[in-house]
């Protein structure tokens, strides 16, 4: 799992050198564990020379404490023959203890892991390699023709790990840094291993990408390797419970847009179940690495347009499925959190200051079938400048029935949506913008009922031309007759009784 730094949208701001400090810190203070720590590796590493040296010895005692995380890792003496076909050693040794696989080192000093927890390590590291490369197609890391990738594994309870490169000769190589309390929750190491991995491998592409898609990325590959573990889906939460925040969003402060950045692994899940499959995924890490402008500034509309694809559809689609998490692993993952929940018609409601819903972001509103039926008359009200997708999803428990868009223009737009009353509607309300500013939005619903057929009451119709409901010839002109009562239609008057009140 990767920590994301605030290295947010196309222009991303990066933080003070000693806030980047903080946020490791408090990654460490979490009660859930540092997670996996690659992202803000990386942005200390780029901001080293900003460091003072108090910050640098901070960093050290948490990311190596037996030696300067910042001096270069000594290289192995180089052998002056060719090297043999396949690799045999890694560029460095980190710890006194090794034990090597065929494209692994997993080392550890002293007593830190016994020899059973290092070969599970590397059994884990394997099975990543095998699906991740041999399957799925993915670049092998940098240097693994000649070196094995080190998986050292440091004294510490947190659970949590990190991906980085240093120099090897005249290129640079990847290394997992594990600490030992990763391998006391049962298998949960396993998809730590291939997660890390899969950072491994994302270096080989550059450094395009926006931080929250290294994390996602590595996340949905998990499901990819290890399909019936389903400890991906833990971190669905991080996005369900906040779907409001950005989709880009990055933050190692913020403890709900941290777990976000896991919690977009939905949106992988997604391509991978609706949109051509992993391919999909790897095609956007294979398109950063060839049109990137620059660090980190490589964004999902950016992705969509290099490979051809539809974004608006896809992400319309997308967030009606979350709903109710229309996915293979439905009954693993968490509900979606509902803004509202509207139970009286007419209503109306607006974008909260509190939660604000940010760019590629979404506020759920619920309309239960308690309202009555009819149709619901929708009129929407947001900021001009967004381009905004809102749409009315009828739901089950578990499926999504249909969806009406709203045509939106100028921060404008209505929508009937007709026959409600037989399953709830979910009104989803998101600003497709690719940033993490907050869009205002007002929204009212009506419900009109139909009017029913007419009654036959058996009394004369107040058309001269009917008696009740039967058309017949009348022989007078006035419709009445000098003895007798004025032939006056008696009908029944259907109307409306609306209550503008919703529940919040």
């Amino acid at each position: 799992m990767l920590l994301l730094v605030s290295f947010v949208s196309a222009a991303p701001v990066a933080p003070a050198p000693h806030d980047l400090v903080e946020s490791l810190q408090n990654r460490f203070a979490d009660p859930l564990g540092p997670g996996c720590l690659t992202p803000i590796v990386a942005a200390l590493k780029d901001r080293a020379d900003e460091l003072s040296p108090e910050d640098r010895v901070t960093v050290s005692a948490l990311l190596s404490p037996s030696r300067d995380f910042f001096a270069p890792l000594p290289e192995r003496a180089r052998d002056p023959v060719a090297p043999p076909s396949a690799p045999s050693a890694s560029c460095w040794d980190i710890g006194e203890n090794q034990l090597n696989s065929e494209h692994f080192s997993v080392q550890w000093d002293g007593d830190t892991i016994g020899e059973s927890t290092a070969q599970g390590f590397l059994d884990a590291l394997e099975d990543g390699w095998e699906v991740e490369i041999d399957e799925l197609g993915w670049e092998a890391p940098l240097q693994t023709g000649t070196y094995l990738i080190p998986a050292y594994v440091q004294d510490g309870s947190y659970q949590g790990a990190y991906t980085t490169t240093e120099r090897c000769g005249a290129s640079y190589a990847p290394y997992i840094v594990a600490y030992s309390g990763s391998f006391s929750t049962g298998s949960w190491s396993d998809d730590m291993a291939v997660h890390e991995f899969n950072h491994s491998s994302q270096f080989s592409y550059g450094y395009g990408w926006e931080f929250w898609w290294w994390e996602a990325t590595a996340t949905t590959v998990q499901e990819q390797v290890y399909p019936n573990s389903n400890w991906w889906t833990t971190y669905v939460t991080g996005y369900a419970g906040n779907p409001q925040i950005a989709m880009n969003a990055s933050d190692q402060n913020d403890q709900d847009i941290f777990w976000h950045m896991y919690g977009m692994s939905i949106w992988g899940n997604y391509i991978v179940e609706n949109l051509g499959g992993h391919d999909t995924v790897l095609e956007t890490w294979e398109n950063s690495s060839r049109h990137a402008r620059g660090y980190y500034d490589y964004g999902m509309e950016d992705a969509f347009d290099d490979a051809g694809l539809d974004l608006h559809a896809a992400y319309a689609d997308f967030v009606a499925k979350n709903i109710v998490m229309d996915y293979h692993d439905q009954r693993y993952l968490p509900g979606v959190d509902e803004r509202d929940q509207v139970d009286e018609l007419p209503a109306d409601g607006e974008s909260s200051s509190r939660h604000a819903v940010q760019g590629y972001g979404q506020d759920f509103i619920r309309f239960d079938t308690d309202i009555g039926e009819g149709d619901i008359l929708l009129t929407f009200d947001g900021q001009s400048d967004a381009d905004w997708l809102v749409e009315m999803v009828e739901v089950t428990d578990s499926e999504v029935l249909r969806v009406a868009e709203m045509d939106v223009a100028g921060g404008m737009g209505e929508l009937t949506f007709e026959d409600f009353g037989e399953e709830d509607v979910v009104l989803v309300i998101s600003p497709m913008e690719p940033d993490d500013s907050s869009y205002d939005y007002a929204w009212t619903a009506e419900l009109i009922v139909p009017e029913e057929d007419p009654v036959d009451s058996g009394l004369p119709s107040d058309d001269p031309g009917k008696v009740g409901n039967d058309s017949v010839e009348m022989s007078g002109g006035c419709g009445c007759d000098a003895g007798g009562n004025v032939g006056i239609g008696a009908g029944i008057l259907l109307g409306m009784a609306a209550v503008a009140r919703r529940r919040r």
